[in-house]
């Protein structure tokens, strides 16, 4: 059985600053500088205030972060992509500057935030690009709403809690040992005193989330990347299922990295997105 603690050191990861604080520091302060050209709004859905930023002009892309972190986790796909594309860069219900509400955290529910975002902006269709917990709401949307996904990047995502290397069938804990709230956290979180409970909710939906199908994921109409690194916390068996499972997919393994893959070897991450995306017409 995996505990609290225990599932935020193994599945942690899949927000990579999940709860690495210090890793990016002067990368924040850098897009800090660079994104006052971003403009920010909200949408209210379901008593929660959801947060996001755009940037530049062109063919839309929404951006995606792991779970447990912000925006700014995704600063090097932001800047890469607002160079040719429209950014729509969300922060997840209970992360960053969005707030949480009552009920249980899941993956549909915040594909139905994305979903808002999207249609806030009224844009048709967008291209999807997210990393770990969201490249997991990314499937979702592109399996639930498959006429508004045209384009899908899904970076170091499982589709089922047996994806994850040490995931255990056993859901429950008793471990209820909350670690000191990540500096990005107090910075951003509309109420930090709302640390205890988004920490406990996000564990609980790693815990027991996702739980697609073979089948679920052959509905996907988008064109697909699924991106991983070589020793992601995500089983290569588990990735390859998921290409092999979406039918206008391709696969892309980002040798020498891990579920970091998105930072360590950003130019490679970006080469692929850039080129899979296409051009912005």
């Amino acid at each position: 059985m995996l505990g609290i603690a225990g599932i935020a050191l193994v599945v942690g990861l899949a927000g990579v600053a999940h709860y690495k604080t210090n890793i990016s520091v002067r990368r924040w302060l850098g897009l800090y500088i660079w994104k006052s050209i971003s403009s920010h709004q909200y949408i209210s859905p379901d008593g929660a205030r959801i947060y996001y930023e755009t940037y530049g002009n062109g063919r839309p892309v929404l951006v995606l972060h792991g779970g447990l972190g912000s925006i700014e986790l995704m600063s090097f796909q932001i800047r890469a992509l607002a160079k040719s594309h429209f950014v729509i860069a969300p922060d997840s219900r209970g992360h960053g500057r969005s707030s949480d509400s009552n009920a249980p955290l899941s993956y549909g529910l915040m594909s139905d935030d994305m979903l808002g975002v999207i249609n806030q902006l009224k844009l048709d269709r967008v291209d999807v690009v997210g990393w770990s917990d969201g490249a997991i709401i990314g499937l979702d949307l592109a399996m639930r709403h498959p006429n508004r996904v045209n384009r899908l990047v899904a970076i170091s995502a499982n589709f089922d809690v047996s994806g994850l290397m040490g995931s255990s069938s056993n859901t429950e804990s008793s471990d209820t040992e909350v670690p000191p709230p990540p500096l990005r956290y107090r910075l951003l979180a509309p109420d930090p005193a709302h640390w205890p409970m988004i920490y406990r909710k996000v564990v609980e939906m790693w815990q027991t989330q996702p739980h697609y199908t073979i089948s679920d994921l052959s509905q996907i109409e988008a064109l697909t990347l699924v991106i991983a690194g070589e020793s992601d916390i995500v089983r290569r068996d588990h990735t390859d299922q998921l290409a092999k499972a979406i039918p206008k997919s391709q696969e892309f393994i980002v040798q020498g990295v891990g579920h970091d893959v998105i930072y360590e070897k950003a130019a490679i991450v970006n080469s692929a997105i850039l080129q899979f995306l296409g051009d912005n017409s």
